[in-house]
């Protein structure tokens, strides 16, 4: 049958209804992987911002928990003349451990270790209880680094005097043999200079020359930059007992002293040196020690070394929400009324 030249209009009708539909099918297969990637985009947003949401909420109950734990310093003040592990501010559970704020609570404390002794303590941590890094001399850090970090005494001896010159005002080199001045630093691949100042904080320990980080985290929890440099008996640890030069029969009598009768630290049954001026007496009193066991405290204590109240602490505030999981850490140092000295957020 002839056509005259025309297409048949069924066959193009329906080529058209064909593309329509094609053209149809694909906008909506666009629209529909528009959406989903619109979706996923904005479920990261509101991810995302509940996460700075949760951050917010958790920095705002850690620093009210660094708040907290310096009013009960306060408070204790009127309590004691002297500074001790069984102190309200120093071990108390039920003082600081998991205080609700909001919809949130925060844990303060610190971990005390005395060689084959450790546990929690709930409070703040006695920044006198270590060695000050800009006040101590090189034997001191020396006998740290030897018994602490493990070093050999010609090793030790030569990165306390790299610690000597950092700090010193001067560029001269304090021993003919060892320390570390601007000619040390300035060859390095980021060059620098010797400081010629003090310490500012501990990390600082980093950028003198020979300390490493296994070096660091190995010291780290008996030194500080705070404070005049004496150390309060009730609360040092061991390492700094013998740091300063105590003989190591001496320094288990002085622990074992402040223990008490069940023999646990910071308990209530916690014996105290009052006063510095007392402390030789109050161990003879309580251990048979030598003439020479006694000379080395009594040395110590003539020198102004030690302190029975103190004056800087650190607070570590461990923030939770009670709806999910993650954590924000504050570690700040405080004096006794309540000056801030130092604030960082750990990450």
């Amino acid at each position: 049958m002839r056509t005259n030249g025309f297409k048949q209009p069924g066959r193009q009708n329906s080529r058209r209804q064909g593309s329509v539909i094609i053209i149809a099918l694909w906008s909506l297969l666009l629209l529909a992987t528009f959406a989903v990637q619109l979706g996923i985009i904005v479920r990261q947003k509101i991810t995302l911002v509940h996460r700075l949401d949760d951050r917010d909420q958790r920095y705002r109950i850690a620093e009210a928990g660094v708040r907290y734990a310096i009013s009960q310093l306060r408070k204790n003040d009127a309590l004691f003349s002297t500074d001790f592990l069984a102190e309200r501010w120093s071990d108390s559970k039920n003082l600081f451990e998991h205080r609700s704020v909001g919809k949130g609570s925060f844990t303060v404390s610190f971990d005390y270790s005395d060689e084959d002794y450790s546990r929690i303590f709930y409070g703040l941590q006695d920044e006198e209880s270590k060695i000050n890094l800009n006040k101590a001399d090189t034997d001191v850090i020396m006998r740290l680094l030897e018994s602490e970090a493990g070093l050999t005494r010609s090793d030790a001896e030569n990165i306390a005097y790299n610690i000597v010159d950092w700090r010193d005002k001067d560029s001269l080199f304090q021993h003919p043999q060892y320390g570390a001045e601007d000619s040390d630093y300035k060859n390095l691949k980021n060059s620098y200079e010797s400081k010629d100042g003090d310490f500012e904080v501990i990390e600082e320990l980093l950028l003198v020359k020979k300390i490493n980080q296994e070096i660091f985290d190995k010291i780290k929890n008996y030194i500080t930059v705070y404070g005049d440099g004496k150390i309060n008996i009730n609360t040092a640890p061991k390492a700094v007992l013998l740091a300063l030069g105590l003989w190591g029969y001496v320094a288990d009598d002085i622990l074992s002293f402040r223990k008490g009768g069940d023999l646990i630290a910071g308990t209530g049954d916690d014996d105290i040196f009052i006063q510095s001026s007392t402390i030789v007496s109050r161990l003879s009193q309580s251990f048979n020690l030598s003439p020479s066991e006694l000379g080395s405290l009594d040395a110590l204590v003539a020198q102004g070394h030690f302190v029975t109240k103190s004056e800087n602490f650190m607070v570590r505030s461990v923030a939770e929400l009670s709806y999910r999981k993650g954590q924000t850490v504050i570690v700040a140092v405080t004096d006794r009324n309540g000056q801030i000295k130092y604030w960082h957020e750990e990450i």
